[in-house]
């Protein structure tokens, strides 16, 4: 018999069909050279002649006029043009953080004769599944596998597992579409190890925050825990 119950709770709202599936299942930037521009105050164009430099006294300091047609050179370093970098407190460019790429998960079924999956396992479905079905199906497994997977992270795991689910597809009010409103599911777990309340109540958030079929549906199923 379930020793624990938790629920998760979630906005209801009046339809026109309810679906639902039962089973009890096991755990399961290339660096560019260029030479730094400089720009110096002198006559508005190049003037044809040679290079001199002329030499003026004014206030008693030494001012040094260069002509526009001398060519100067300066020691070329490698710098980037695409905008300010970051430096930290010494005064150096700290270099770029590469952002890491997050992981992918591709899945993929082909329908011909029967359903399969991308390696040719067959589903084996009785036709009378219909794809509502199927998505409540995939919504239980995912959230047991999604527990699993975080107790075992806390040196945990599941020892068995069964659940249920039921959907209410009806015609949504802000576009007029048929879709599922609301989605209720109930799952019973037996632990390997009986954890805290509070350390329970971190594990199944995770559990529902991390199932992939949960988190891709618009709206939020509704969770039922139970210990066995």
């Amino acid at each position: 018999m379930p020793q624990k119950t938790t629920r998760s709770p979630g906005a209801r709202t009046s339809g026109t069909e309810l679906g639902g599936v039962c089973f009890d299942d096991e755990p399961f930037v290339e660096p560019l050279l260029e030479a730094t521009p400089e720009i110096f105050a002198g006559h508005a164009r190049t003037v044809a002649g040679a290079a001199r430099l002329e030499l003026d006294r004014l206030d008693g300091r030494i001012v040094i006029a260069v002509q526009t047609d001398v060519a100067l050179g300066f020691r070329q370093r490698t710098e980037s043009p695409h905008g300010p970098q970051r430096m930290n407190r010494s005064g150096r460019h700290n270099p770029p953080v590469a952002t890491p790429k997050p992981r992918e998960l591709r899945y993929a079924v082909d329908l011909g004769d029967d359903l399969r999956t991308e390696d040719g396992t067959p589903l084996g479905a009785d036709p009378a599944w219909s794809p509502e079905h199927l998505l409540l199906a995939a919504l239980v497994r995912c959230s047991l596998a999604s527990l699993d997977y975080h107790a075992r992270r806390a040196g945990n795991g599941v020892d068995s597992s069964r659940g249920n689910a039921r959907a209410l597809f009806t015609r949504r009010e802000s576009d007029g579409r048929y879709a599922a409103m609301e989605i209720d599911v109930e799952l019973a777990v037996k632990l390997r190890t009986q954890p805290g309340e509070d350390e329970l109540r971190e594990l199944l958030e995770k559990a529902e925050r991390d199932c992939f079929i949960g988190a891709s549906l618009t709206v939020k199923p509704r969770y039922d825990w139970s210990l066995l």
